[in-house]
């Protein structure tokens, strides 16, 4: 093998080191898109239980 030929098979490897590392940072770019998030930042509203002094219903209608 002579310089020339050594010195392409370089310069062919180290282009597609080039377009894989591209590559790779375009795909981190769109991964970063689906991560969950970790915590979530509204905080849902909690009800109390019915109990027999705070009863959902009264069991009762009214008519006029």
């Amino acid at each position: 093998m002579n310089k020339q030929t050594s010195e392409k098979i370089s310069d062919d490897y180290l282009e597609t080191l080039e377009k894989a590392k591209e590559q790779y940072q375009q795909y981190v770019k769109v991964s970063r898109l689906y991560e969950l998030p970790t915590s979530n930042t509204e905080q849902q509203v909690e009800y109390q239980p019915p109990t027999f002094d705070n009863p959902l219903t009264t069991n009762k209608f009214n008519t006029k």
